[in-house]
């Protein structure tokens, strides 16, 4: 089994831990790429793709085509900004349009992680409740959307999703080493 990681994270910190932790405890061929490691244009909107299936850009993204084609299993982290995934992972996304077309990825599973990170302005009430708590929820839930829409459009089956809030991934070890284990059986 091949299962290729893809990290939306511009650094190697909660998303990229957290991918990292499900593959620990996956069983098979393992890979992760770091999209900000990756020279990715954005899609141009030259059409090309919707007739021949495959985009006519030249960058690292080809390549990036041709090992998520041979996944089994694709893992998709981002952290959350601004209600969505980061603007590297957007650009992969849309840069994956000529799968749409194509339907290579149709019937392949993923599993869904992304965090928040409000830490630097935790704010709390008067019960020491966090003041962002509610919002940081919300919008990493908008990001799994986001990611969940994505995957839907190109046939690509959600067997698995996480998060984390408050900088703090490391309070979901369990949850994701068993995301791991979930996608090895």
């Amino acid at each position: 089994m091949k299962i290729l990681a893809i990290s939306g994270s511009p650094r190697k910190k909660n998303t990229y831990n957290m991918i990292k932790t499900v593959l620990g405890s996956a069983k098979g061929e393992r890979e992760i790429i770091s999209l900000n490691e990756r020279n990715i244009s954005s899609c141009n909107d030259c059409r090309n793709c919707h007739g021949a299936g495959k985009c006519i850009l030249s960058d690292d993204m080809s390549k990036l085509c041709v090992k998520l084609e041979n996944a089994d299993i694709i893992v998709l982290g981002s952290p959350a900004y601004f209600d969505n995934v980061s603007g590297m992972m957007k650009t992969f996304m849309d840069r994956c349009l000529p799968f749409y077309f194509s339907r290579k990825l149709e019937g392949k599973k993923a599993i869904l992680l992304t965090s928040g990170n409000f830490e630097d302005q935790l704010e709390t009430d008067k019960n020491g409740k966090c003041k962002w708590h509610k919002e940081e929820k919300e919008s990493v839930g908008r990001c799994l959307k986001s990611m969940e829409s994505f995957c839907r459009i190109l046939g690509i089956v959600v067997v698995g999703k996480a998060y984390a809030l408050h900088d703090n991934w490391k309070m979901k070890q369990k949850e994701l080493a068993g995301l791991g284990r979930k996608i090895s059986s």
